[in-house]
């Protein structure tokens, strides 16, 4: 047996994946079941033991692939592959992507690197076959977990309601596009404290980012408080993201969607920072058009909005060049200095942002 305590990282070529039938169902059912006990005891609410039964287990090898993971010849690992997916995806189904179901690892395995591997051939897999991409679902409420699948690349889509409270949140790889520069939105997270206060040099920058929501010196409280209740695109009315640079893993910026109304469908962009090291390069930019298809596509919303002090002359030709519009000035709206400064208001519809950037 191989001592995974032992591996502190992974590689795909120590893995073994094997497409399963029926012979291996009852491997698969303890598999599952241990699972779903693993999630019981850490209080996890996604899987119980019972849920799962032989007689489903068979029934999966009808309208799905099953995929195992093996590490010397030990089953560690699983997922399965369907073509079509209405129960979780809704009106959003299309039959041309690949939907995975049942991913786990077992308790042996957990802790290096293998729910990734496994995400990353299931994505050749769904490749290989011709699909569009790779789609999952996983639990609304686990914002720890939706960080993760964001962390890996995997793009919010939307929520879903099954019905009983349970929500689900749909994720999709995007193709791609050999951008050297390509951003992730993830989660913000307490370890990102420390870029804030890094990005940060003086009270007067961190107002012109900021606005009054935070204080120089940034506090970690202060940021515990921020962050409170937010990151759950159902019911939160403001989702927090670092932005990473896929290449180099490293956090570059930060931005905030708030003041989300689901009932008018709007939405403010705001607390929007890059690092110093990576301006000029379009990281703005990047960052904000993925903000805006979380909340037009993601969050199905009618008008986002956002404001800039006038003299951000930079941010304002940022923002107008991606399709935000001029709708108004809050005239001397904060004081920097001895000088009352205007705030420029912006905002874009989501007709704006189909005709932009929906093909």
């Amino acid at each position: 047996m191989a001592n995974a305590r032992e591996v502190k990282h992974l590689s795909r070529n120590a893995i073994e994946f094997v497409r399963a039938d029926r012979s291996h169902s009852g491997e698969i059912l303890n598999l599952l079941q241990q699972a779903a006990s693993w999630m019981e005891r850490n209080g996890i609410r996604q899987w119980t033991p019972g849920q799962f039964n032989e007689p489903d287990i068979i029934n999966y090898f009808e309208d799905r692939e099953v995929y195992l993971a093996l590490i010397e010849h030990e089953l560690a690992g699983m997922f399965t592959l369907q073509f079509s997916d209405p129960l979780y995806w809704g009106p959003r189904n299309d039959d041309s992507y690949a939907y995975l179901h049942r991913l786990c690892v077992t308790e042996t395995y957990r802790g290096i690197g293998l729910g990734s591997l496994m995400l990353d051939y299931a994505a050749d897999v769904a490749k290989e076959k011709g699909c569009k991409g790779l789609r999952f679902d996983t639990v609304a409420h686990n914002i720890k977990l939706n960080g993760f699948y964001q962390s890996l690349g995997y793009h919010y889509m939307g929520t879903n309601d099954m019905g009983g409270g349970r929500l689900v949140n749909l994720y999709e790889k995007f193709e791609d596009t050999g951008d050297p520069d390509e951003v992730i939105l993830r989660y913000f997270r307490e370890e990102d404290f420390e870029y804030l206060r890094s990005w940060s040099v003086s009270p007067e920058f961190l107002k012109q980012w900021a606005g009054p929501s935070l204080t120089y010196p940034i506090e970690d409280e202060e940021l515990r408080r921020y962050m409170e209740g937010t990151n759950h695109p159902a019911h939160s009315n403001m989702l927090i993201y670092s932005a990473v640079h896929k290449a180099s893993g490293k956090v570059i910026g930060h931005i905030s969607l708030a003041a989300i109304d689901r009932t008018n469908r709007s939405a403010r962009v705001g607390r929007v920072v890059v690092d110093p090291l990576y301006r000029g390069k379009g990281i703005g930019h990047r960052v904000m058009k993925e903000m805006l298809r979380i909340a037009f596509e993601g969050l199905e919303m009618h008008r986002v909005s956002l404001g800039a002090f006038d003299f951000n002359t930079s941010a304002l030709r940022s923002y107008e060049a991606i399709g935000f519009r001029r709708e108004g000035v809050q005239r001397e709206a904060a004081l920097f200095g001895e000088k009352f400064v205007d705030c420029i208001e912006l905002s874009m519809m989501d007709r704006e942002w189909r005709e932009l950037y929906r093909s």
